[in-house]
């Protein structure tokens, strides 16, 4: 029997299961549940049974050289009940709309396509709400646990991507691949700037075992071909979902969910705005005036005053950052203004 080329010779890796870098806590204050980051692995029991209750590093072989499929990074939002609404790599997406709309899909939406749309990462209001998040997916294989298959770790520590990215572009200068080579996985200490203090996060990164020239030798085995990992992004990475529910907000003192750095607070921004439009009381033509000169965006008062919590999707993070400094400038010219005034007796 003949091969169906392009198919026949393909093959498939099953996923086995995810490692997670944190555990569930309950809030003291809301009750609900949320993720908090510790420093080792978290595993399932076949996992454990060979590294222990609380790993902090794993042997590993990436079974590929392609890096879209063993550690997919893009910003991802995932919704509840819809699962990966938008992927997209800072400049262009696949978000899933509204086919009526063509707006973002919420609980009403009933028809829905996928559409190629602008990313802005950063400074998208998805971003900005908390619901888009850096996402890196790292699959491997574990070769002393138990099974053939794929492993997976989810993160959104921009520290653990830029290290496993580095340490790949090592490995492959030094080796000429990636793929099929003994490695460590491990979770570190490192110290980060975050909201003007340093602090100490543990983020991943790739280490060896052996002399150099034991890996060499490694390294010139063949390579098997035509492998394929599972799809990374089809299920929700269970400490970053966030979206159409309201996540349990943490008590004092408990750890945020997410990455070891913060976005820009342009949630802040935005009712700092809100706060000083009510205040300042600016015109409707002023208002207008300002957003055409700087962003050729049509914006009236009642964009601000009819979304006091949530910013409206055509403002982009660096938007709001903009306006804001611009109506505090506004107001520390009228108080300076005031104080050169005389005193009327």
């Amino acid at each position: 029997m003949s091969p169906i080329k392009g198919l026949s010779e393909a093959r498939w890796l099953p996923r086995l299961g995810k490692i997670h870098l944190g555990v569930k806590k309950r809030s003291t204050a809301t009750g609900g549940e949320y993720p908090s980051a510790v420093d080792y692995f978290v595993c399932p029991p076949v996992v454990k049974a060979v590294y222990r209750d609380e790993p902090r590093e794993l042997n590993i072989i990436i079974p590929i050289e392609d890096d879209e499929q063993w550690c997919s990074q893009y910003y991802r939002y995932y919704s509840r009940s819809r699962g990966l609404v938008c992927k997209g790599d800072g400049e262009r997406a696949m978000r899933l709309v509204d086919a009526k709309t063509g707006e973002l899909v919420d609980r009403e939406t009933a028809e829905t396509v996928r559409k190629e749309v602008p990313c802005s990462g950063r400074g998208c209001h998805e971003y900005c709400a908390g619901r888009c998040r850096e996402v890196m997916m790292l699959q491997f294989l574990l070769p002393e646990v138990p099974g053939l298959g794929i492993w997976q770790i989810d993160t959104s520590s921009i520290n653990s991507m830029i290290n496993i990215n580095s340490a790949t572009a090592l490995i492959r200068e030094i080796y000429g691949r990636i793929s099929m080579i003994p490695l460590v996985l491990t979770i570190e200490p490192t110290e980060v700037q975050a909201e003007g203090k340093r602090k100490t996060v543990w983020v991943l990164n790739f280490r060896t075992r052996g002399t150099l020239a034991e890996l060499m030798r490694a390294a010139q085995a063949p390579i098997a071909g035509l492998l394929q990992m599972p799809v990374a992004d089809d299920e929700p990475p269970e400490q970053i979902v966030e979206g159409e529910e309201e996540p349990p907000a943490p008590a004092p003192g408990e750890t945020q969910p997410g990455g070891d750095e913060a976005p820009p607070d342009y949630l802040g921004a935005w009712t700092e705005i809100v706060a000083l439009i009510k205040e300042l009381d600016p015109t409707e033509a002023k208002i207008r005036e300002w957003w055409q000169k700087a962003y050729q965006l049509e914006v009236t008062k009642q964009d601000f005053t009819r979304y006091p919590k949530n910013p409206p999707q055509k403002f982009s993070g660096a938007m709001i950052i903009a306006f804001r400094d611009e109506l505090k400038e506004t107001k520390e010219a009228q108080l300076e203004q005031a104080r050169q005034e005389p005193l009327q007796l």
